[in-house]
């Protein structure tokens, strides 16, 4: 059968098959899902694990001898390979069908591969595996999903978080799965178990971090406040974080702005808009805020400032001041702050 990785937890309570293959383009649910079916394989009794990488030197007649021989160490075993290619070839085809038709009573073969195209999905071999085991397919979280899995991951953690705080991590992580897991896992240790979790907790945990503060300033010049963003951005240069973290920040939210500002101009409905670009409650009003105060042609325009920023910070052009007044006169913009204080 072919299973979610998020449906792998409740198969494994209550079975545990002598096949398993995990992929996907994910790489920590497929090392999370691995994990999990270690730890019911050796609950189960198969306390010797296995390893191989397929490789150069690897040879699937390995596997064969190895489902065929007793072992010297225990009555059951885990046999774990890793595809890094995700390529069998023939010798691998022909070991796995072998096993899928005969699979050895002693013996739980997991198979380890990354993103499979829908050639490799329909092969015989894979179909096999669907019949004959588990395949787990480790999708990737959407931007819309992404809070939902955060939230979830603290409540497992034992952290109650509070309306919108998975939001709003899920914004600072930016789609990325492994950074939102240490995230966790950080604030699992800082707040111990059963500890609640609000906005201003989480803002203030992350605040000594440069990635994240660079957030932070780009919602105060989203929000129009030229005080804080000038303070936010020369805290930045002060404790050495590089000017090209703080252009990234901004390229990425102006990016945004662009997609937004488009689609509302297309007359679709400023609701469906937000949900789309990954604009929750909690910003929504900063981003509302922003394209009121310019005109829709003001965002793709700007592109071209930060392309001169970006040139000034890889030193490849001179502007007046140097790349962090720049990065100043393109935030004072966002603010609405025209004439002299955008001269170069």
């Amino acid at each position: 059968m072919r299973i979610p990785s998020t449906q792998l937890e409740p198969h494994l309570s209550k079975s545990l098959a002598r096949f398993y293959l995990l992929f996907g383009s994910e790489a920590l649910l497929i090392e999370e899902g691995s994990d999990r079916v270690r730890v019911a394989a050796q609950a189960n009794g198969f306390s010797e694990v296995i390893r191989y990488s397929v490789g150069i030197d690897f040879e699937w007649q390995e596997l064969r001898d190895q489902s065929q021989t007793l072992s010297l160490f225990s009555s059951q075993r885990l046999i774990e390979i890793r595809v890094p290619s995700g390529r069998l070839g023939e010798g691998g085809t022909a070991a796995l069908l072998d096993f899928l038709a005969e699979p050895a009573p002693d013996t739980v073969l997991m198979v380890l591969m990354g993103r499979l195209d829908k050639r490799t999905q329909s092969s015989r071999w894979f179909k096999a595996a669907e019949t004959a085991g588990v395949v787990i397919d480790a999708r990737p979280v959407s931007l819309q999903q992404l809070p939902q899995w955060i939230d979830r991951r603290l409540r497992a953690h034992d952290i109650l978080p509070a309306r919108e705080v998975s939001d709003r991590l899920a914004y600072y992580v930016e789609g990325n799965l492994l950074a939102a897991s240490q995230e966790v896992a950080k604030l699992s240790l800082l707040l111990g178990p059963g500890a609640k979790l609000d906005l201003q907790t989480l803002e203030a945990i992350v605040a000594d971090h440069a990635r994240f503060s660079v957030f932070t300033l780009v919602d105060a010049c989203l929000g129009g406040d030229v005080t804080r963003s000038v303070r936010v951005l020369g805290g930045l240069r002060r404790e050495g974080t590089d000017a090209s973290l703080v252009l990234w920040a901004l390229v990425r939210e102006v990016r945004s702005m662009v997609t937004i500002s488009r689609h509302l101009c297309e007359g679709r409905s400023r609701q469906t808009v937000y949900r789309q670009c990954g604009v929750w409650s909690s910003r929504s009003p900063l981003v509302t805020a922003a394209l009121a105060r310019h005109r829709p042609n003001f965002w793709s325009g700007l592109r071209a400032r930060l392309l001169l920023a970006e040139q000034a910070i890889k030193g490849r052009t001179r502007v007046v001041g140097g790349p962090w007044l720049e990065l100043e006169r393109i935030l004072l913009r966002i603010c609405g702050i025209n004439g002299l204080w955008f001269k170069s």
